[in-house]
């Protein structure tokens, strides 16, 4: 393998931005994220995540604008994002605020009209009739991507292909990772055999996070994996679930996965604010959305915020379509600071970073959702109504705050409707 660069720290560190370029800034393009490189440095994190970038397929696409995940051309930039040279300076801008990139990388399909097709037919999985098949999932069902074809992992040429291309993005435009879309669809064998390749194929250290669930990820290599689970509990804990029932759930998840346990923690991202909604509604309202992110976020992994989430808009974001991010919410600058005050904590607290995890009782437990990492202790109030309770095994009479409302003088806490604290001994 090749040598890595001194700067490790930063992915255990990391807090991720995800940008839908299209949508991030009225211009919707490459020179658009660059000028609002400050958004996300205001934001805390520094880990930038663009979304496809590739030209989108033209041939039974979805929508007015296609599917971002369906590539024509693995080699290349969608022109309507802009050019190569772009692409390079938008890396280099952010390089130059100390913000690392990582660009979405789509390896399981590409779309039907994809060079591939006709440069490598053998590339792809064919029926009986030697046609394009849709993507199977790994209960061998049949998806609704029917913009896309299904790529054939059997076809060592294909992996070695898709090796190299990969290896290129990172070389080419001195990238700092990948987020790999649908990552266990491609087998995992595959995997054993590209994560060290990739981490060679640079002389420092990349992010690799996959869109996916399965602890093996974790052991095949990927830095991070999705809190899908974490995510699905805490919902339920909104909808009417007892608060006490998220962190054992938390808990076992964490069991599952090899050290160090990289989750990817969201209370959003594209697919959830398209298909469900986006935090202001999913969680009830603005504070029900703020109360989620700090039981999210604090948790053992690693925090994500989506373009917009951080200035609360109620925009739904469709994948196929282009709506640029109305930045100017009546709570734009106090949600700002809110959602930076979190990163930070996330970003820099030893015990956030890699403290222990462990459920507290409380007697809310209906309520409340409660946790400690080493020294800190989280307490979030899940519903739309005061809550009045005590904690067992910490004390928090003297307790300092380092997020939310200030108690330091009582072992009786309050909480307002989705309030929150975060206290430390």
């Amino acid at each position: 393998m090749g040598s890595v660069a001194a700067d490790t720290a930063w992915v255990a560190s990391s807090a991720l931005y995800e940008v839908f370029v299209q949508d991030f800034s009225p211009e919707g393009n490459l020179q658009g994220v660059i000028t609002g490189l400050d958004k996300v440095q205001e934001s805390g994190a520094n880990v930038i995540w663009l979304m496809p970038l590739h030209p989108r397929g033209i041939a039974g696409r979805k929508g007015t604008l296609g599917s971002p995940y369906a590539a024509r051309d693995y080699r290349a930039i969608d022109s309507a994002f802009g050019t190569p040279a772009d692409l390079k300076a938008l890396v280099d801008s952010a390089h130059g605020r100390g913000l690392k990139v990582i660009v979405d990388f789509v390896p399981n399909h590409t779309a039907v009209d994809n060079v591939w097709v006709t440069e490598h037919p053998d590339f792809y999985v064919r029926d009986a009739r030697g046609q394009l098949i849709t993507p199977i999932n790994n209960e061998g069902k049949p998806t609704d991507w029917t913009d896309v074809a299904e790529l054939d992992y059997k076809n060592p040429a294909l992996r070695q292909a898709m090796i190299e291309t990969m290896s290129w993005w990172l070389r080419e435009y001195n990238l700092d990772g990948f987020r790999v879309d649908a990552a266990g669809f491609v087998p995992y064998d595959f995997w054993r055999e590209a994560v060290p390749a990739l981490r060679a194929a640079v002389p420092r250290r990349i992010l690799l996070l996959a869109e996916w669930g399965d602890a093996e990820m974790n052991r095949v290599g990927y830095d991070l994996t999705y809190g899908w689970t974490s995510y699905a509990r805490l919902k339920q804990v909104w909808d009417s679930a007892a608060a006490s029932s998220f962190v054992p759930q938390v808990r076992e998840d964490m069991d599952s996965l090899p050290a160090p346990g990289g989750r990817l923690r969201f209370t959003t991202n594209h697919d959830e604010t398209a298909w469900d909604a986006p935090p202001v509604q999913r969680f009830k309202t603005p504070a029900g959305a703020r109360a989620a992110f700090v039981a999210m976020a604090l948790l053992p992994g690693r925090p994500l915020l989506y373009n917009g989430q951080e200035v609360e808009s109620p925009q739904k974001l469709g994948l196929f379509e282009r709506e640029a991010v109305t930045w100017s919410q009546p709570a734009a600058d106090s949600a700002r600071d809110f959602y930076a005050e979190v990163i930070a904590l996330a970003r820099t607290h030893p015990a956030i970073l890699g403290g222990s995890f462990a459920a507290v009782e409380t007697s809310a437990p209906e309520q409340v959702i409660a946790y400690r990492r080493d020294s800190v202790l989280v307490l979030v109030n899940a519903r739309d109504r005061e809550a009045r309770l005590t904690v067992k095994g910490f004390e928090t009479k003297g307790a300092r705050s380092l997020l939310g409302s200030a108690q330091s003088a009582t072992e009786t806490i309050t909480l307002p409707p989705y309030g929150y604290t975060v206290l430390e001994r």
